[in-house]
């Protein structure tokens, strides 16, 4: 539940500053992962800018999933 609520408010950045997260492949500059901290790894969100107002989430995986890159 505190990690739903802690992936819930890192997600809320990306109304504003979607850029400034990594890009998931150099390829794609619309395709991101915004990094989460929460305890001693965390979670990455892949998410897509669609738009100058949309952006949609794609995936949210833990850091420590077997196939998390």
């Amino acid at each position: 539940k505190h990690a739903r609520k802690t992936i819930a408010a890192s997600v809320q950045l990306l109304q504003q500053f979607p850029f400034t997260c990594r890009k998931a492949i150099p390829e794609n500059t619309f395709l991101r992962e915004l990094v989460i901290s929460f305890g001693g790894a965390g979670y990455v969100a892949l998410f897509e800018i669609e738009d100058d107002q949309t952006v949609t989430i794609v995936a949210v995986r833990h850091q420590r999933e077997d196939d998390y890159h």
